[in-house]
């Protein structure tokens, strides 16, 4: 198929059909006028907007997630517009016979369940302060000016659901801190920038690399001196793009993003360009590994796993996920600083988000049992010298005039250090590296487990069973892109 035959395909396929778009247009017309009746008796000069793919008409069929907003004078307390807010939001989810929940972000909104016509509709009531552009009192007060901007500034919606059904369909779809991956409110960014879905991946082929700066309203020579002076004021964001916020120049879009992503969709952007697809299109779910495969893998594996067991705190997923990576990549450190090599680090959670799993790939899992280990300079100070000569015993001068020693290794497996955190307490996890609220939850219930142990816990849990798949299999965008690159 050609390029155009492709995207015509698409693009009656990501549009919403009149039956749908009446269904979901008409349950958010209704929560809207819920809310805003309720808002307007408790506080008259409060307003309230749908905010989201809804309102700016990029949702893709099938969407579920209907937020709104009320927004309320500068000279409102905070405490007072959250009471409020949870109030109208609680009241108006129950009068459309859902279930309400309190739920808490930069600060307490109401969340819930709603059922309207056959579909589940997750519905967001969120507060806010009526600022200007660029004026932030809480940091969800900039959404109404991301909606606004995109209504004003995005001229073909059909483009942006082409780009949010791309990224959705590689796994990049989302700034939550699992995915890291592009927000909604990014790709919609990116096709007003770049004028279209399919220009947006010419010019990431063609441009996009670690620190490329893409700045839709011209802040560079105004806000900004030049681009090193943006890179600068972002670079503790580590980015893998900076995409100055057109109704704030001090936010970068893109910060959630990370480099493996920017990586995984240049690779699908240059292959769908090279052979086009609406294969790209299509989300694929890992098959889950079986318990017998999971065990074969392991007894064929050339390599070395360690498998790691920690109990979850009682957070949502954006609080106790970082810190799941956090005690990856602290063990890493860790092991290295003993002589290990790691390979890759990888994480996942079972399905009832109880017990999280870090796995640790060695190139060998075992260390020789003696290690050559470098002291000081024969001209340092006496104490040094004398500490290293009465710790080893027999010493041999280099040709640096460094003191060198073969000494036995107090770690030869991995195990063997790893095996010190099984049980143990906070403190000796935090010491380790492990988040303070994985620390805290982990306490006394850190396990090593066996392949066996892995693969019989997979078997039973699809959570586990696809993570486990990418880790066994490889990423599912390479048999996506391998024969087209």
């Amino acid at each position: 198929m050609s390029l155009e035959e492709v995207l015509d395909e698409i693009r009656r396929e990501v549009t919403p059909d009149p039956e749908e778009r009446e269904l979901v247009e008409g349950f958010a017309r209704r929560i809207l006028s819920e809310v805003r009746d309720r808002l307007k008796e408790r506080d008259p000069d409060a307003e309230v907007e749908l905010i989201g793919s809804v309102a700016r008409d990029t949702w893709l069929p099938g969407a579920s997630d209907v937020d709104v907003f009320c927004v309320f004078p500068k000279d409102r307390d905070l405490d007072e517009i959250v009471e409020v807010t949870l109030e109208v939001g609680r009241e108006a989810i129950e009068a459309l016979g859902g279930e309400a929940r309190e739920e808490y972000a930069h600060h307490p909104y109401i969340g819930g369940e709603v059922e309207h016509r056959g579909r589940t509709f997750e519905v967001d009531v969120v507060p806010c302060y009526d600022t200007e552009p660029g004026e932030v009192i809480t940091p969800v007060d900039r959404t109404p000016h991301h909606n606004r901007y995109v209504e004003e500034h995005l001229e073909d919606p059909v483009e942006a659901r082409l780009l949010k059904a791309f990224v959705k369909a590689i796994g990049a779809y989302g700034a939550e801190v699992r995915v890291k991956g592009f927000s909604g409110y990014l790709c919609e960014l990116l096709v007003i920038h770049y004028g279209s879905f399919e220009e947006v991946l010419r010019e990431a082929v063609r441009t996009w690399r670690p620190g490329f700066v893409i700045d839709i309203e011209g802040f560079v020579g105004e806000v900004y001196e030049n681009y090193d002076e943006v890179r600068e004021t972002f670079e503790d964001q580590d980015p893998a793009l900076i995409v100055l916020d057109p109704v704030d120049p001090e936010r970068n879009v893109a910060a959630a993003l990370s480099r493996r992503q920017l990586t995984r969709f240049i690779l699908a952007a240059r292959a769908f360009l090279r052979d086009p697809s609406p294969e790209f299109f299509r989300r694929r779910e890992p098959e889950p590994v079986s318990g017998e495969e999971a065990k074969e893998w392991f007894e064929r594996n050339p390599t070395h796993v360690v498998v790691i067991e920690v109990k979850l705190p009682d957070e949502v997923e954006d609080i106790y996920w970082p810190q799941l990576e956090k005690t990856a990549r602290s063990l890493s450190k860790v092991l290295e600083n003993e002589g290990f090599e790691v390979r890759r680090w990888h994480v996942m959670r079972d399905s009832e988000e109880d017990r999280g799993y870090v796995l640790l790939e060695f190139e060998h899992g075992k260390l020789p049992e003696l290690e050559w280990r470098v002291g000081p300079s024969g001209w340092v100070r006496e104490d040094r010298i004398r500490g290293f000569v009465r710790a080893h015993g027999r010493f041999w001068v280099e040709e640096d005039g460094k003191l060198a020693t073969r000494a036995e290794r107090k770690f030869v497996r991995p195990e063997d250090l790893l095996g010190r955190l099984e049980g143990a307490d906070r403190q000796t996890l935090l010491s380790h590296g492990f988040g303070k609220d994985l620390a805290r939850s982990s306490e006394g219930e850190v396990r090593l487990l066996s392949a066996e142990e892995l693969a019989e816990l997979a078997d039973q849990d699809p959570e586990l069973g696809k993570a486990l798949a990418e880790f066994m299999r490889g990423d599912p965008l390479s048999e996506l892109v391998r024969d087209r690159l």
